[in-house]
């Protein structure tokens, strides 16, 4: 019975039409853990998780820190640095925003003797623009998609038919607001 209604109230809450009217005004703070999975990686998968903290410096403009890990059995990368994100707020649930990031990468190859080709452990700047789509589910939790272009200055990301220095990457995840 609890199941039930709690799948009612769920299927009430994404179905309404009413608004939220979602503000992300000056002094909001973000925490936002997002992830993908890359199958087109040089193992089978790429188990990738992205963190962030941000704080609103100004109503919709967002500024804050982020921490990438990506893992396999091959590879592991590390990304640290700092982003920014602007928020289109309308009168929907649905926030659209564009952002760009500035990170320090760290690629380094674990022995795995089913590569190909030899994999450096490299140290660069990643530079990454985002677009991407928030859903807010209510004003404190917000469901996101984005798709971000990465370009770095020397080969951080690994595929099947090698390592490059720039790539495209879908990422889903969940924001939360206080």
């Amino acid at each position: 019975m609890k199941q039930k209604a709690l799948a009612i109230l769920v299927s009430t809450m994404l179905a309404s039409p009413a608004a939220l009217a979602v503000t992300l005004e000056e002094g909001t703070q973000e925490f936002g853990l997002q992830g993908s999975l890359d199958l087109d990686y040089i193992d089978d998968y790429l188990f990738i998780l992205n963190t962030s903290y941000g704080y609103f410096l100004t109503d919709d403009w967002e500024l804050g820190g982020v921490l990438d890990v990506n893992m396999s059995d091959s590879t592991k990368t590390f990304q640290i640095g700092m982003f920014t994100e602007y928020n289109f707020t309308n009168d929907t649930d649905w926030v659209p925003y564009l952002g760009a990031a500035a990170q320090l990468a760290n690629l380094s190859a674990n022995d795995n003797e089913d590569v190909d080709f030899d994999i450096e452990d490299v140290t660069a700047l990643n530079i990454k623009l985002a677009a991407g789509l928030k859903y807010f589910i209510n004003q404190h939790v917000a469901l996101s998609a984005e798709v971000n272009y990465n370009i770095a200055t020397d080969d951080i990301n690994v595929t099947k038919d090698g390592v490059e220095d720039s790539f495209t990457r879908f990422i889903f995840g969940t924001r939360f607001y206080f």
